[in-house]
This record gives structure tokens, C-alpha cells and sequence, in this order.
């Protein structure tokens, strides 16, 4: 008799999926491609005529091997075996299309673990990221280019094609600290005690109503919501940082403050310069 999954106290998990008889999901960059493309957009809110579609889940990190995929995924309004249905649906599609086939891809139920603490949460981001190194496909993690390393390690990526909003976890932690929980196995969450967030805190990212209601909280007398690119630069920077300080995402700051990733970070350097 199936077990049932175990769950999880946070509604994070790490997720592992394997090919059918471990046989081979990727055999190209176009598939590795498809597959960053269908995480991207369960993970990330989607922004229409009519407003902004909530992301379906939050992924805290990802690695692509050849025959396995690892996720280190938290629930929003969907459970985990959903969210992990819809991945592998959009991926078979396309996988059997492209090469004329019919058929399963993906070996029967996929493994999950609960995370229920952040010092375990730490140490999956190691494993994660470490995957291919220890395979022997490459010496350092960002010589490989399927996994989220490179979210963690340049803070200067194109936000439109992230998957990954670190920030929450990590919400008070600098650029450097991030990475050296991420690559260091011996990481210890004491060294960074005070930046722990509360679990809930990272499990479960804004909505964007309440992003929308902390950017309007934030707005100067006399400005509204949708007047709000109309600011000058120097104004909305500022506004876009006070918004990060809240938990809004970097997403929706560069969406709806017209302000990048890469302007803020360029900013921060800048103002370190002149300390």
C-alpha cells in the first residue's frame, strides 16, 4: 500500500523527479530550456491585461541533471503533488511532441521531503547547487548552467527570466552572506542567527495585493499607486528599497516601480563606495 507524503510543517519540500527507468530527460539545450520556461512560470507572477496572476508556487532553488530533476519548492494555494503534476503534464507534452513519441516520461511518483527548519533548508541549497560538482560534470557550481546557482551568485540576472526570489529567506542578509550559506556545507545557521527569518516567513512569499497595499503604505503624500513611475528615479529607488525592506519582491518592483535589480544593486555598490 502507497504511503501517504509526509507533510510539510512549512510547505516547503525538496522534490526530486527522475526519468522513467533513469533514462535521460534532457539531450539538449532546447530541453533544458523548456523546462527553466515551465518553472518560471509556475514560480513567478504573470502580468495581463487585467493585473497580475499570483505565482503557483515559490521555488527557492532548482537543479537540471541529465536524468533527474532536484527542486527545493514551497506550497502556495496548490498542494505539492499538483504543482509537481502540472510540471511534468507541460514537460511530457512538449518532450513527446518534439520527438514524435506518446507516452510516460517520468518514473512513477515522485520523492519529496518535508523541510521544517531553516538550518535543513541551508543545507539543501548546499546539496542542490553541489549536484553536478559531485557528479563530475564540472569543478565548481557556477560552471554549471541548469541550476539556480547563478540567481544566487549574480545579483545583477535579468529578472525576466528568473525563477528564483531569494530575497525572502534571506530577507537582511548581504549578497556575500547569501552565497556562503549556499556553497559552504559547513555553513552553520548560528553564524547568521540574526538574520533568521521566522519559517513563515519564507514559506509563504506576498500576494500581490498585499505587495500593492505595502508600495501604496510607502508612497509620498499626494501620489497614488498608478501614478507611480511618474516619480523621478532618485524617488522611486527609494521607494523600490524601502519595498524590498517590507518582503515586496523583486519582481514586482521592477514591474510596477520601474525600478531593475540590477539598478538597485548598482546603487548599493555605489553608496559602499563613498563609506
Amino acid at each position: 500500500m502507497r504511503q501517504p507524503r509526509i507533510p510539510s510543517p512549512t510547505g516547503i519540500y525538496h522534490v526530486m523527479l527522475r526519468g522513467i527507468n533513469r533514462s535521460d530527460l534532457f539531450f539538449d539545450d532546447m530541453d533544458f530550456m523548456k523546462m527553466k520556461k515551465i518553472l518560471r512560470s509556475l514560480s513567478q507572477p504573470t502580468v495581463k491585461p487585467s493585473g497580475i496572476k499570483p505565482s503557483i508556487c515559490h521555488i527557492y532553488a532548482y537543479c537540471l541533471m541529465t536524468n533527474h530533476i532536484h527542486l527545493l519548492i514551497a506550497e502556495r494555494d496548490l498542494p505539492i503533488g499538483e504543482i509537481v503534476r502540472r510540471i511534468g503534464i507541460s514537460y511530457v507534452s512538449y518532450y513527446n511532441k518534439r520527438r514524435d513519441r506518446s507516452g510516460t516520461l517520468f518514473e512513477g511518483r515522485f520523492r519529496s521531503e518535508p523541510v521544517g527548519d531553516f538550518e535543513y533548508f541551508c543545507k539543501l541549497l548546499n546539496y542542490i547547487h553541489m549536484n553536478p560538482v559531485k557528479a563530475g560534470l564540472c569543478k565548481k557550481p557556477e560552471q554549471y548552467k541548469w541550476s539556480s546557482w547563478q540567481e544566487y551568485a549574480t545579483p545583477t540576472i535579468n529578472q525576466d527570466s528568473a525563477i528564483c526570489e531569494h530575497k525572502i529567506p534571506f530577507s537582511g542578509m548581504s549578497e556575500d552572506q547569501v552565497r556562503e550559506v549556499v556553497i559552504s556545507n559547513n555553513s552553520s545557521p548560528e553564524q547568521f542567527e540574526q538574520f533568521t527569518p521566522p519559517i513563515e516567513k519564507f514559506s509563504k512569499p506576498l500576494s500581490a495585493e498585499e505587495s500593492i497595499a505595502i508600495v501604496t503604505e510607502l508612497l509620498p503624500n499626494g501620489v497614488n499607486f498608478s501614478s507611480i513611475k511618474e516619480m523621478n528615479k532618485v524617488d522611486r529607488l527609494e521607494l523600490a528599497n524601502k519595498a524590498l525592506e517590507r518582503g515586496v519582491s523583486y519582481f514586482f518592483v521592477n514591474q510596477h516601480i520601474g525600478i531593475s535589480r540590477t539598478t538597485i544593486y548598482r546603487n548599493r555598490i555605489k553608496l559602499k563606495s563613498y563609506t
